[in-house]
Order: structure tokens, then C-alpha cells, then sequence
């Protein structure tokens, strides 16, 4: 090999397709629908990649970026309870207790370009540049680093498309929807290739969110087992959903064409998808169990009797899906100006926490004990007290049955050791309740979000699965190499050691080595550093009406009460 071949002269691009999963692109993959993809895939090493459980996008990308496992970085959800209250706050970077992939290359004193990342807002000073996410606030102008990129990018190609587009968020608009999707992977490809262009960079990341979008609106139309599949809609719609994946495939292509040959090219995404038909909501079923009470305040006792009546977030919800009034939707914000959920409907501000004993926060069956010594009013003992509650929690919610097939609706129910473990262990959740197939979403827009702790889904049709996918290509990849039970923290390492760089020693994930010939692997064998790559952690501080306006974007997509 030559000179100009060694890892230290290469350089790394990430691309970053949110929710793709090979249940669904895999065909295409294989008949030539999405050709660069399968040039990918022929030319270089692939598989599926495991992500953090549950497979949520905060945890996973926090996970991709630093080679961590949440409880050492982290970051377990969008949303958490704060520490020693029961207030629900929106994540932010502060809060990463590990350093990037993106600050170990500025370290180093590569030129680094981070697109889109999830919960980079505000965008950190690196040895390049950086666009934020889709948790900006609308107000804001300071999403890029440096800050002048933001009039560059504008004057050049536009406006970068931060946020989703919901106008047509709605099976009324199922055209206008998927065009939007359309018009947001042109707009970020685009604005890549310009940077791309103009900008020097070693290592290069962009995210492709609508993926994810498009796949929580219509899984459906292409499942013919999903029980909202509706076949004309999926005869009308087929076309222009395979043509959103076709303009996906395309711009794959066209940014693995600013690679050099020896360059190596990453493209993967941070969880799976899949099939969901059913609410669960687990702060109902923690009431009916007697671990989550009830204020005896006269308010509270309008709002239950209200609730038993059907009057809740979600019968709203329905309704103004039924008569498809989209704009009730988009005008209707929940918790703006003095918290109108909160006064309308059962909530937490409606709960009484000094006889309270577990919580449930998040959309994939998130619990958290009321403990003494962790949150204000806790009521459960450290220990024995705690080991109890959870024990019989776990084993109460293997019991639960949807009352419409009499099936489980919990396949198994883990405990946060199990699937975390690190420094910040005590921030995670206490127990979390993985649905049958995953086909169960906690509801996650209100507190308590209707009157039965299983409901039929409304809005979107598909959700997460822990199987995402990775493909690798370039200098030293061994071409139809399969990649062997790959997770998501082995791909930091992975690329560090790509790029003739160290793998520090604290990082969970492994070297992919089975992606890389004899040859290279040889001539380069896997350097590891002792130096620690953990940081001080904080708590981003939003303005009131900016947490208030995420947090309603968040519940659009199902992520918070």
C-alpha cells in the first residue's frame, strides 16, 4: 500500500439514513430499486446493526457518536424526568457525559463536518463546522457553528429544512406528505454537497430524518398484515412512496461520488422499523395496579370522572382526525400558554406523588420508581423496598393481555442493569417493558393519554425495531464481507481505527474487523488508548416558550406527555 493510502490520509462519510431497515429496503436493495445502495452493499461489508434498547433516536446516535452505552453517556431518551423532581425535561448536549466521535477528530486536528446530528442544539465548537437538529427552537438563528454558515448555506442554496414539515401530516394530504419527504432530502442534499464542495473535512456526517417521518406515516400502506392496511390507498401510494426511497437512493449516490476511492463510506441507520398497532398506556395500568394515585382534590375528581367518560387527549385527537381538521392539530398547542392539557385533563399535575410508587415517562414502556432520596416526595425505600417493587412490577406486567386478541401485550420486561450500565446508571429508568413484536407504543402524547391501558393506534402506523442496518466501503474493506452481530457503539471504533486513530480504551464497542481484509488488518493492527473520553455533564436551560414549543414537536411524534 502506498503512502496515500494509509488510514491517516483518508477520510470518513457517514451518511445517516434515520429508521431504514432492510425489512423494507432489502427488495429493492436486490431488484435495483435503490442501486447505489446495492453497489454498496456488493462492493463492501454489510449487516444488521443493533441498536440501544429501547431503539430510540436520542440514545442511539448518542450511542453511535461516542462508542457508549447510555449509562455512560447519558442520554436515555428525548425526555426525563429531571433529577429530584417529577418536572419532564426536554435532552440537550449538555447533558452527553462523553466526548464525540466529532471532538476526538478536532482533537486530533481533523476537519470535521456534522449535519443534522439529534440533540446537538446548541451547536458545539469543533475543528469545522456544525449544523444542529430538529430540537432548535423556531426562534433561534444560532443552529450552525460557526455561526456565519447559516447566511452561507441561505445565500447559496437556502435555508437548511431544520424541522419537520407537518402541514400535511395527515391521510387527507398523504400526497402533499410524501412530497415534503421529497423536497427534504433534495434540500439536505443540496446544502451537502455544497459544504462538501467548499468546506474541508476528514470526517463528514449527515442525517436523512424523513426517512423515519415517512415510515411512521405510511408503514401501512405497504404491510398487508398491518390492521389499518387499506389496499387502495396502497395501490394509489405505492408509487410515490418506492419514488421518496429511489430520491434517498440518488442522493446516496451522489455524496458517495465526493469520496475518493479510498475514502471510507458509512451508511446506517440508528434503529429498525416496523409494524405498530396498538397504544399502551402504562400510567393507566400503574393506576389500576394502585403503584400511581390520584389527588382527592375536587379538580382532579371532575377530570377522572371527565376521563372514565372518554374525555381525553387522544378521543380529541380522534375526532379531529375523523372530521380531518389538521389545522386543530397544528394551531392547538397543548402546553402553551399556562399548560391547557394540564387544565383540561387527567395529568401529572393531578397526581399525588406522596403515595405514588412508580411513574412511567416515554414511548416505549419507560418506569420509574418513586424513590426516596431521588425525587421530592419519594415513598419507596432504597434496597430491599426497591428490589420488591420492581420484581413485582416486572412480573405483573407479563400478565398484561390485550382485550381485543386476549394476547400478552409485554414480551419482556428489563431491568436497567440489564441493558445499561456505567456512571450515570441512576439517571436511567428503573424498568423498561419491551411490547409483544414491538408492536405496542406507549403513548407518550399526555400523561394519561385516554381511559384504557390498550387502545388502538391512531396517527401513525409504524415504529421502531432494534435492527438498523450498516454498510461499509472503501481502503481495506473486504467486499461482501457480512458484518457479524454488529451493535451500534462498535461503529465510533470502527472508524477511528479506519482513520489511523487510537480506540480509546472506555469505549463499549469493538473494531468491526470482519469488515477488513488480512492484508489491512495486518499492516494496521487496532491501536487503543488509555486517555478517558468522558466530559462534565449538564442540563441545557431552555426559555420557557422554547421548551414548551420542542416539547410539542416531540409529542407530534409521539415522544412526550
Amino acid at each position: 500500500m502506498t503512502d496515500s493510502s494509509t488510514p491517516t490520509r483518508r477520510r470518513v462519510m457517514v451518511l445517516g439514513l434515520d429508521g431504514a431497515t432492510y425489512d423494507l429496503i432489502g427488495p429493492w436493495i436486490e431488484d435495483g430499486t435503490m442501486p447505489n445502495l446495492q453497489r454498496l452493499v456488493q462492493t463492501g461489508a454489510s449487516g444488521v446493526l443493533n441498536t440501544t434498547l429501547p431503539p430510540i433516536s436520542s440514545s442511539a446516535w448518542a450511542s453511535f457518536a461516542t462508542g457508549k452505552n447510555p449509562g455512560k453517556h447519558g442520554l436515555v431518551d428525548f425526555v426525563h424526568p429531571r433529577q429530584n423532581s417529577y418536572e419532564i425535561a426536554i435532552v440537550s448536549p449538555q447533558q452527553r457525559a462523553s466526548k464525540a466521535i466529532w471532538n476526538l477528530f478536532s482533537e486530533a486536528g481533523r476537519k470535521v463536518g456534522v449535519v443534522g446530528m439529534p440533540v446537538t442544539y446548541p451547536p458545539e465548537q469543533v475543528n469545522g463546522y456544525m449544523i444542529s437538529d430538529f430540537l432548535t427552537p423556531r426562534s433561534s438563528d444560532d443552529y450552525t457553528y460557526p455561526q456565519s454558515l447559516r447566511e452561507e448555506l441561505r445565500v447559496a442554496v437556502g435555508d437548511f429544512p431544520l424541522l419537520p414539515n407537518e402541514r400535511y401530516r395527515s391521510t387527507k394530504f398523504t400526497d402533499r406528505f410524501i412530497a415534503d419527504m421529497v423536497t427534504d432530502v433534495q434540500q439536505r442534499l443540496e446544502a451537502a454537497l455544497y459544504l462538501l464542495d467548499h468546506k474541508e473535512w476528514d470526517f463528514f456526517f449527515i442525517l436523512f430524518w424523513s426517512n423515519d417521518m415517512l415510515q411512521h406515516e405510511t408503514w401501512s400502506l405497504l404491510d398487508a398484515t398491518h390492521p389499518h392496511h387499506d389496499p387502495v390507498a396502497a395501490e394509489r401510494y405505492r408509487d410515490p412512496v418506492v419514488g421518496f426511497h429511489r430520491q434517498l437512493d440518488e442522493a446516496v449516490g451522489s455524496l458517495m461520488d465526493k469520496a475518493g476511492p479510498d475514502d471510507l463510506i458509512v451508511v446506517m441507520s440508528d434503529h429498525g422499523f416496523g409494524p405498530v398497532h396498538s397504544f399502551f398506556l402504562v400510567n393507566n395500568w400503574l393506576r389500576e395496579m394502585g403503584w400511581l394515585q390520584l389527588k382527592r382534590r375536587p379538580v382532579t375528581r371532575l377530570k377522572y370522572a371527565l376521563y372514565k367518560l372518554g374525555f381525553t387527549p387522544l378521543g380529541v385527537f380522534r375526532l379531529v382526525r375523523a372530521l380531518r381538521l389538521g389545522f386543530l392539530r397544528r394551531r392547538f398547542r397543548f402546553q402553551r400558554g399556562g399548560g391547557l392539557i394540564k387544565r383540561l385533563f387527567l395529568s401529572f399535575a393531578d397526581v399525588d406523588w406522596t403515595r405514588t410508587k412508580a411513574f412511567a415517562v416515554g414511548s416505549f414502556g419507560q418506569i420509574y420508581i418513586n424513590q426516596v432520596g431521588k425525587r421530592p416526595h419519594g415513598i419507596v425505600q432504597p434496597g430491599e423496598d426497591y428490589d420488591r417493587l420492581r420484581d413485582e412490577i416486572a412480573a405483573r406486567a407479563l400478565e398484561i393481555t390485550d382485550p381485543r386478541t386476549g394476547q400478552p401485550v409485554v414480551e419482556r420486561v428489563y431491568r436497567r442493569e440489564e441493558i445499561y450500565w456505567g456512571q450515570l446508571l441512576d439517571k436511567a429508568p428503573d424498568l423498561v417493558l419491551q411490547s409483544r413484536n414491538w408492536e405496542y407504543m406507549a403513548f407518550g402524547h399526555a400523561d394519561f393519554g385516554a381511559s384504557h391501558v390498550v387502545e388502538p393506534i391512531v396517527g401513525m402506523t409504524g415504529h421502531h425495531r432494534p435492527e438498523g442496518i450498516a454498510m461499509l466501503r472503501g481502503l481495506g474493506v473486504k467486499p461482501g464481507a457480512p458484518l457479524e452481530a454488529a451493535s451500534i457503539v462498535d461503529l465510533a471504533p470502527t472508524i477511528l481505527y479506519a482513520m489511523g486513530l487510537p480506540v480509546p480504551s472506555d469505549m463499549d464497542g469493538r473494531v468491526l474487523t470482519e469488515a477488513f481484509d488480512s492484508e489491512f488488518l495486518s499492516a494496521f493492527p487496532v491501536q487503543y488508548s488509555d486517555a478517558a473520553t468522558d466530559r462534565p455533564a449538564g442540563e441545557q436551560q431552555y426559555s420557557q416558550e422554547d421548551e414548551e414549543e420542542i416539547k410539542e414537536r416531540l409529542r407530534g411524534l409521539g415522544y412526550v406527555g
